[in-house]
Formats: C-alpha cells, structure tokens, sequence
C-alpha cells in the first residue's frame, strides 16, 4: 500500500513504502555495513508510527547530506582513482613519519593517525568547499562508500586477530590474569562513571545522549583489547617477555568481559521497541552463534584433516572461508551487533596455526591490513573539527580531568593487583603502562559515536587526541625502563663455577627431532649414575609465532613427580623417557615456546636468569649435511643472539643426521676428544669434559696443544696475556688429572705446533675414531689464531676459527663438534 501520509517538507523519495511497525524492527545505525553489502539495500528509518523502507542503489540517507536531489549522491567514476589516491598518500606519509617515529619507540598506529590527520585537516585548510581541487582530492560525496570500504577491511582484520587466538589458552593462564584483569576493568569503571554522572551536566551540547555517551568513555579510558596490546608489543618486541605474556593474558579476559557484555547491552538499546525484539535479536544471535559452532567449525576441521602434511591448502577451501566472514559480517549487522562480532566469533572458532589458519592469514592479511584498514585512519582524520574544539576550551578541560581519573585510577589497580600477585613494584607499575596502550579499536568506538549523533566534533577530537598521546607517552616509557634482559644485578654461571656437588643446569632448545639423538647422546655421556652430582635439563621446543597473536611458553612439568605427557608435544617425550632411565640423578623440565622470530632468544635468555643455568645447548646441522635444510636458517639466525645475550656459557651442537643414541648401545665404548689450545672458552670444555669423564662407557682424550706465545703474538702485552693464560690453563689441565688419577680411560697428550694447519694435521687421521669433539670457540690471546685472514675466511663465524675448520666438509668425520663459549670473556 502506498503511503499516503508523507510529511510536506520531506525531500523526494523513491519507491516509498509504509510498514506497521509492530511487526518490524528498525534498531539499524545510519552508514553501518549493511549499506556496502549488495547492490540494492535496505534501510529502516522510523517516523512515528511508520516505518519507511528506502531501496537505494549503492547508497544511504545522511541526515546532515542536503542533496537529496542527486540521484546519484556516490560518484562511482570518480571513486576508484579517489580511494586509489587516498591509498597511496595514507601509505606514504605514514610510512614516511614511522621511519623517523620509531626511534622514539612509537607504534605504527601513532604515525597513522598522524597521517589521517595531516592528510584531510592540514591539507584542507584554505580550500573551498566547491572548488574542483578539493573534491577532487577529497570527493566528499564518495564518503559513505570510502568508510564502507574501511569496514569491510576493519571486519577482516578482526577476523584475522581473532584467528590468531589460541581460545583454548585461557584455562592454562593462572590465577594471576584473572585478578588482574577483573579488578583493572571494573574499579576504573565504576570511578569514571561517578565522576562522569557528576561532571555530565558541564558537557552541554557537546554530548546529544549524555547516557549513552558512558559507554564510549568506559571502552575507551578503562578497558584493555588484546589486538591493541598484541600489536603494540609486538612492535616494540616484547611480545614474548614476561610482562607481555602477562598484558595479553590479562587483556583477553577483559575482552571476554567486553564481548558477553556487548550484546547485552545491544538486546537492552532494542527494548524501547517492545520486549519481542528483544528476544528476536537475542534468538537470531544465538543461531548465528550456533551457526559458527556447529557448521563452520567442523568444517574447517575436516579441512585441517584432510590436507596432507606440509600441503597447502586448497583454493576452493579459502574462497569458502573468505566468503562465510562477509556472511558472518551482514548477519551479524541484520541481528543487531556490530558488523565485527560475527567474522571474529568465527576467527576464535577456526583453529590458529598451520594449515589453514596460516593459509588464511597470507591470503587475506596483505589485502584486509595494508590496503583496506589505512582508509580507517583518513576517516578518522576527517571527523576531527579542530574549530569546534577551539571554540570551547572548558569543554577540554572537563574531559581532561575525566581521563586523568580515570587513567590514574586504572594505573593505580593494576599496578596494586599485579602486586598483590607478587610481582616486584617496578613490574606492576611498567604493567600498568602497557595496559594503557589505546589503538585501532578506541578509534573504532569514536568513530561510530560520531557517527551515531552521540558526541559532536569537539568531543570527539579531544578524544582522538587522548587516544594518540596515551599511546605515544606510554610505549615511550615501557621501552626507556623495560628490559626484559637487563642483567645488571643477575649474577652468571659457568660450569667451571660449580662445585663437584652442584646440580648441573642445562637448557637445550630445538626446532624439530632432527637434533634429539645427537643430543641425548650428550646428556648420555655428560650425566652418569657414579657422579656426585645431578644434572637437570630444561628441553626447550622453539615454534615460530604464525598465524597467531599471542606468544606463550608453557612448562609441562606439573610437579615433583609428575609430567603433563597428555598435552606434551611428543618430541619432548624423548627426554620424558631419558629422565626415567637415568632414575634420581637426571630431571626434565619440557617446555614449549611460541614466539616470533625475532624474539626466539628471549625465551632462553629469560630462562637462564630464572633457573640459573649453567650451560645451553643449541643445536645445528653440519653445513652440506643431509640434515641441513632451509628451515634450520632459523637455527642460524638465532645462535648470535643467544652467544651475545645468554648470561651463561653457549654449546653450539654441530651435529649429524644419525640415528643412534648411546644410551641404547650397552657395553659400547664411547671415544670424545677434547682440542685444547688454551683460553677461558677451552678451560670451560675441560670442566665439562670433567663431568664426562665420570661415565664408565666413555674413553676421553684431550689434545692439548701448545703454541709459543713468541709466535702467537711480538706485542709485549699480549705476550704476557698469552703467559698468564698458560698459566691457568696448567692449572686446569693438573687439577683434571689429579681429579682422575685413577681413571685409566682419561689420556692427556701435549703437541707443540706451530701454525693452525698443524692442529687439523693432528685430528685429521683420527676423525672418524671419535664420537664427539669439544674445542672452545675463542682464543684471543693467541693473534696467529685470530688473525684478520682466518676470521675472513670462517665460513660461519659463530663456531670460531677452530670449530669452523672442524665442521666444513673437508674434515672426514663421523663425530658430533660442540663448540663451547664461556659466558664473560671477551
């Protein structure tokens, strides 16, 4: 029936139909996604008891547009080159102010809204609003398309960040996120909405719905979001430090809180339309969710099932995914909630990492992040209405006390929780700094309340800036007094700094099973049921942080006498079996660590200090081996970092592909050959070769070889270096022997050399006799063996001189080269 009750000052309308509103729901926000979805679209807006259904092509009604005349109010010709140039000018200027940011330790998301700012305010000033330069850079009647752009990318980030998360990580947490999470989110809240109810009335015209204007500010000054604080660290790299793991953690149960919440709120914004709608929209939600859980879920399994191991995943399987987030998306719009809550409902549902989770991220991540969410940051730069936020400075000064409340307040809990969680002071404080990290999803909230009418221009841009310097002032701080491997009043170890009775504490980290039997063959030889002392060992199973947001290390060590075998990656199961054989002088403690690249280091290095370790073992394959493969470039990568900050003494473990293990071949004698050429790093192979030589199937031979020091250097200085070294290198070497005086299976035998050559003259007619060699990685105060000549010629400068020269293909040999260096020396 066509409405015959037009109002006579309403603009012209096409196709104009009146419903009964008793049976309609019209809850939709002007400009939400559902208007960039299809070609023709429906949009409900209310009039007293009708409510009007538009069928627009490719458009909405802006209640503050006054060309209702134009049939076409989106110039589609003009639009690809608009967005094409707005692209290119956010990408730059954002790029090109992060290279100089970032030595200030600032975010990308800093640098970016910087750029949505300098690119629509600063590059308006002056212009006319009907001139052809300005429409032509900013083609104002192509805004609602340019945002809706922006939120197709906004919904398949979130989906991404989503897909990042290990749900299933949050029962392995403790207590600590927990407290607080709960107590930072809702102490701060209940402040900032008293101070609010009392200091509301001062806002005036500023705020049009001062009641739904608290929760915009709740949101913003007083919770936490995970993708704000995953991004953030990760940028300033300390995704994979302690009070990292401890930020996210605690942010994830403050979005838990904040997504229950959210449609609660949204189901109680309905109920001024009738209780019915009500639960529709809860009854429509619930079936969405249901949906992703019993569909999209399981299929995105047999998906996983059915791609073969290091296969990728079909095409046909991604466009399907793809296209059931834009599904996800609409539906999740048409019920009620925002366009974001469905494609990130079903982001936490598939399962993260490889294959598909990885799959989807390098399919989608390029497009959704750098092409499509920078249009977020122009719109958030075009919203801001510097003049309005002139005119009123008490305006700013009202919501200037209001976020200074609120920030201390939030500041104080979680600095005073994390205490009471016994983390020392300085830790709760730097917490409290990260937990106030603000990004893209603040900026999201603002942008929809100014859009909605709820806050004006004024308020919105003191805002915008609030969310921008509390960023910028706190990754500042965070990276000037955070480090998480500052070591100053750590004090290292040495394995010769134990006594006969220590434990021995020893980290050995890896990638895959590759390195286990070298390995155990090891702990075989270095641990024996005769000595005196125990020996424990941290087995560290390194995985690369991809597709996922969160790294974690997870001890599977549930106490004393029990190990978490059930939920233990089955490589770790090895040294399980190991600890057992070797009764009470032997402990495991396996881990896993997830973390990115760049911060694989950190894990050890964090471990060390913790546990007080005395030695870690990395593991390598030996070059041109049949071991070796692209994947251990990673192993390459991280050795550096772990001999530059590993507070400890560092093997590198050069390693064959075999498959024997020693603990499996009794009454088998074992040969291990120690090269001993002098230096702190060789006194260190002798104390471990010490505990070696304990175990009654090892046959252990030291080389000690001697070089004039006339001939290692002319310099006088070094030449008394060189003295003084020798000296304690007798010292060792005598201390050793009187150790073993009756061990028949320990044999010491000095060659004088003169030259480098000289010592692989020596080894090599005795390479394939040993099953092991040990050497030490410097010998500095010996010139002729660190000579700029041989330094160049190393092929992988990490092993030294010696060890280069002992792994290369050209020495004939069937042992395993550990390559020690003894942490202080330089």
């Amino acid at each position: 029936m066509i409405n015959s009750k037009m109002p006579v000052n309403s603009p012209p309308q096409p196709l104009l139909f009146d419903i009964e509103y008793t049976n309609m729901t019209a809850c939709y926000q002007e400009g939400d996604i559902v208007s960039a979805v299809g070609e023709w679209i429906l949009q409900y807006k209310t009039r007293q008891d009708f409510t009007y259904v538009y069928f627009n092509s490719m458009r909405t009604i802006d209640s503050q547009s006054k060309d209702y005349n134009d049939p076409w109010p989106v110039n589609i010709s003009a639009f690809l080159p608009h967005a094409l140039l707005s692209l290119v000018m956010i990408v730059i200027i954002s790029r090109g102010l992060h290279f100089f940011l970032r030595r200030l330790k600032q975010p990308l998301f800093v640098s970016q809204m910087m750029a949505g700012i300098l690119i629509y305010q600063f590059c308006n000033v002056g212009r006319r609003v009907d001139s052809i330069d300005y429409h032509m850079l900013f083609q104002p009647k192509n805004r609602r398309l340019e945002q809706s752009l922006s939120n197709i990318g906004i919904f398949f980030n979130f989906f991404l960040m989503a897909l990042k998360v290990d749900i299933s990580s949050i029962w392995l947490m403790g207590k600590k996120p927990f407290i607080i999470g709960i107590i930072s989110l809702s102490i701060p809240s209940m402040v900032t909405f008293i101070v609010y109810f009392f200091i509301r009335n001062l806002l005036g015209y500023h705020v049009k719905s001062k009641h739904d204007f608290s929760l915009p500010l709740l949101a913003m000054l007083c919770h936490s979001f995970f993708f704000v604080q995953a991004e953030v660290l990760s940028e300033l790299g300390l995704l994979s430090s302690e009070l990292g793991r401890l930020a996210l953690s605690t942010s994830i149960i403050q979005d838990l809180i904040f997504w229950i919440l959210t449609p609660v709120f949204n189901s109680m914004t309905q109920s001024q339309y009738g209780e019915k709608n009500v639960i529709l929209h809860l009854l429509f939600f619930a079936i969405m969710v249901a949906f992703i859980i019993l569909v999209i879920r399981p299929y995105a399994l047999w998906v996983v099932r059915n791609t073969p191991s290091h296969a990728r995943v079909r095409e046909v399987h991604i466009t399907m995914i793809t296209l059931l987030v834009i599904l996800m998306a609409l539906a999740s719009d048409i019920v009620g909630a925002s366009y974001i809550v469905g494609p990130m409902l079903m982001g936490f549902a598939l399962p993260s990492g490889p294959p598909l989770g990885t799959a989807l991220v390098g399919q989608i991540d390029l497009v959704a992040t750098e092409l499509l969410l920078p249009l977020v940051y122009i719109v958030a730069g075009r919203e801001m209405d510097w003049t309005a936020a002139g005119q009123d400075p008490s305006h700013g000064l009202c919501l200037g006390i209001m976020v200074l409340i609120a920030s201390i307040t939030k500041f104080a809990t979680v600095a005073i929780s994390a205490a009471y969680c016994g983390l020392p002071l300085k830790n709760g404080v730097l917490l409290g700094l990260i937990m106030d990290f603000k990004g893209i999803m603040e900026t999201l909230i603002l942008i929809y309340f100014k859009s909605g009418r709820v806050i004006n221009g004024a308020t919105y841009t003191y805002l915008i800036l609030v969310v921008v310097a509390m960023t910028s002032i706190s990754s500042l701080l965070v990276s000037i007094f955070y480090k998480p491997l500052d070591m100053e009043n750590n004090v290292c170890k040495n394995v010769r700094d134990l006594s006969c009775q220590s434990e021995l504490r020893i980290i050995t980290c890896f990638f895959d099973d590759k390195p286990i039997p070298a390995l155990l063959d090891f702990f075989e030889w270095l641990t024996s049921l005769v000595a005196q002392h125990c020996t424990c060992i941290y087995a560290l199973h390194l995985k690369e942080l991809r597709a996922s947001s969160r790294s974690s290390l997870v001890c599977h060590h549930k106490g004393k006498e029990h190990t978490d075998k059930m939920n233990m990656d089955p490589i770790l199961n090895h040294f399980a079996t190991f600890a057992q054989q070797k009764k009470e002088k032997v402990t495991v403690m396996p881990f896993t660590s997830v973390v990115p690249q760049t911060n694989l280091h950190e894990d050890i290095c964090s471990l060390v200090v913790e546990r007080k370790i005395a030695l870690v073992i990395v593991p390598s394959p030996r070059k041109n081996s049949v071991a070796y493969a692209e994947s251990d470039q990673s192993v390459r990568d991280l050795i550096p970092l772990v001999l530059e900050q590993a507070q400890c003494s560092v093997g590198i473990m050069v390693y064959h592909n075999l498959t024997r293990v020693a603990s499996t071949l009794q009454g088998h004698q074992f040969c291990i050959g120690v090269v001993f050429i002098g230096g702190p790093d060789d006194r260190e192979v002798i104390a471990i070769a010490g505990h070696m030589a304990y175990h009654p199937s090892v046959q252990l031979n030291i080389l000690h070889f001697r070089i004039p020091c006339i001939i290692g250097s002319k310099r006088s200085d070094l030449v008394e270096l060189c003295v003084r070294e020798q000296k304690l290198d007798d010292q060792v070497i005598d201390q050793l022997q009187r150790e073993n005086a009756h061990n028949d299976r320990l044999a010491i035998s000095e060659v004088a050399i003169n030259d480098p050559v000289q010592i692989m003259d020596v080894i090599h007619p005795l390479g394939y006799k040993y099953d092991l060699l040990l050497v030490g990685r410097r010998h500095k105060h010996l010139s002729i063996l660190e000579s700029e000549a041989l330094v160049e010629w190393t092929e992988w400068p990490e092993l030294g001189v010696i060890g280069d020269l002992l792994a290369s293909p050209d020495f004939k040999t069937s042992a395993n080269i550990l390559v020690v260096q003894q942490h202080g020396f330089s």
